[in-house]
């Protein structure tokens, strides 16, 4: 599945800008003229506001782990490091590399009991500072609230995997915009001005 996500991303990509008409045509057609823009606006920026979020956290958390592991003198630090970045990428949190080195760094003996603390307090944050990151990251720069991209990119992610972020999120913001729009355009809704 990961292997045909990267041919399918390499065909997007060299067809994007043809690509990128013919999607403006389909929202033209199916939502007129001025909101066939905007959907295929909002598309693209929440596939990359994901992509920011996913890709850049997870980035991120690997350079913090991985450079307190080399602190450490952890054995493998660079190694370590990699398999932290493919779990983030999959989602996968990274106590699962966080915890057996601090099991290692509390039982190898080489290290003081202060040592070991300090580096067992910076391990756990490095393995939590997605939790942070990721609601920042994610909704930036798209017109749909951050939670409504969130819920979009972890229950495509449950549901199909690493393509079902982008395709989640995607859907689920258009959803709420669909909403939002149908709700903004009652026809019996009394405006603004004219309420007592």
């Amino acid at each position: 599945m990961f292997l045909f996500a990267f041919i399918v991303a390499g065909i997007m990509m060299a067809f994007g800008q043809s690509g990128a008409s013919r999607t403006q045509s389909v929202f033209d057609r199916i939502f007129g003229i001025g909101r066939g823009k905007e959907f295929a606006r909002l598309s693209t920026a929440t596939v990359r506001a994901v992509a920011l979020g996913v890709l850049g956290v997870a980035l991120i958390q690997s350079i913090v782990v991985g450079l307190i592991l080399m602190v450490a003198r952890v054995p493998f630090a660079g190694g370590l490091a990699m398999i932290v970045l493919v779990l983030a990428v999959a989602q996968l949190p990274a106590l699962l590399v966080a915890l057996p080195v601090i099991g290692y760094i509390w039982s190898s003996g080489d290290y003081g009991t202060a040592a070991a603390a300090t580096y067992t307090v910076l391990l756990l944050l490095a393995g939590a500072v997605d939790n942070v990151l990721k609601p920042l990251l994610l909704g930036r720069g798209v017109d749909a609230p951050m939670p409504v991209i969130l819920l979009g990119a972890l229950g495509g992610l449950a549901s199909t995997g690493i393509m079902g972020m982008f395709v989640g999120a995607t859907l689920l913001a258009l959803g709420y915009q669909i909403f939002m729009w149908w709700v903004a355009s009652n026809p019996d809704a009394v405006p603004d001005e004219q309420r007592p």
